[in-house]
């Protein structure tokens, strides 16, 4: 009697235990899964710095072209945010924005971030083939901008984005139309006036990218406004091994008419190692034939490992001239976290 008396408290206290620890066990899973959750989000960050050597009649420097911390979060699934700040000379913030996501043909973004325009500006340094923008884009499209506004492709207002027609993991047709101070980042208007954009994507095969563009602004104070227009067309073909991208912009900056266009070839083999060639044309000002300048651009792109990248680019630079002409040897080293 004592030995059946012993064996039951024996069997009830195992058994007191077991579901102790149990209920101990999804106690510790239900505070893991809760600080996943937390954790989940939380900005993540990352980053990359640009180290460059650039060799041009007997010149020769080193210098930090870009040094960036870039923070995103997307909390719930319709909202998400972005914050990068570059530090390579002054810290100075590139992008902050928020999105919402409402659908997959109507989003909007509003803060700090790259204009609706051209079919390259959209490209980060870390996606960019060569070390610089093509002419044409730097100077229509808001990087060393014409209009004065030297804003890396960038500006301060709102956009609507979206897509249609999804069919394999791609659009068929994406578009961007912005509203935009006009002023460059980091600076508040300083008219009443507001810059509208927009870009047209239509992919009919994943391969292929036909682009259109236009800009519709105005650059000085109110009472002394002057045009700032451009519109432009591009094409592209990228399969992951053979690269060709071409795109032709016009614009109007005050009473100057500028036109420019590009041409980029790139074969990509062995996953790892991309030369390329580059013809890119550029007229400042349309009444001046001394303003044409001709770069040709041979080069290559090699990534011994996913977060690090070496490029090589040589330009030869044509003018009208032609004591002008020289060549600019670059270098340079990119390193990601």
């Amino acid at each position: 009697m004592k030995k059946t008396i012993f064996s039951l408290v024996l069997l009830t206290v195992v058994l007191l235990s077991f579901q102790q620890a149990k209920a101990q066990e999804i106690d510790l899973e239900a505070r893991t899964a809760k600080l996943e959750n937390f954790i989940s989000k939380l900005p993540k960050m990352s980053g990359f710095i640009n180290l460059r050597y650039q060799y041009e009649k007997d010149v020769n420097s080193f210098d930090i072209r870009r040094a960036r911390l870039d923070f995103k979060g997307d909390p719930v699934k319709w909202f998400d945010y972005r914050l990068q700040v570059d530090f390579a000379s002054s810290p100075k913030i590139i992008d902050a924005f928020v999105r919402l996501k409402f659908s997959p043909m109507f989003n909007v973004q509003a803060g700090q971030f790259k204009l609706a325009f051209s079919l390259e500006n959209p490209y980060s340094p870390l996606d960019l083939e060569t070390l610089e923008n093509s002419q044409v884009i730097s100077y229509l499209s808001g990087i060393n901008d014409l209009a004065g506004s030297k804003a890396a492709g960038r500006d301060i207002g709102v956009a609507v984005y979206g897509g249609f027609f999804k069919q394999d993991g791609y659009n068929i047709i994406d578009y961007v139309v912005g509203l935009y101070n006009g002023t460059g980042i980091n600076v508040k208007d300083n008219n009443k006036h507001k810059d509208i954009t927009g870009r047209l994507e239509i992919h009919p095969v994943r391969p292929v990218t036909l682009s259109a563009s236009y800009y519709n602004g105005k650059i000085g104070e109110d009472g002394d406004l002057k045009p700032r227009i451009r519109y432009g067309f591009g094409a592209r073909y990228d399969d992951g091994a053979i690269l060709l991208r071409s795109e032709y912009i016009k614009g109007k900056t005050d009473q100057v008419d500028s036109d420019g266009f590009y041409v980029l070839a790139g074969y990509t083999f062995a996953g790892k190692i991309q030369p390329l060639f580059k013809y890119d044309y550029m007229r400042k000002n349309l009444g001046d034939e001394n303003s044409r300048q001709i770069h040709y651009l041979i080069g290559v792109d090699y990534w011994p490992h996913k977060m690090f990248r070496l490029q090589l680019n040589y330009t030869y630079r044509s003018f009208i001239q032609k004591e002008k002409n020289n060549g600019l040897l670059g270098i340079m080293m990119t390193a990601r976290f």
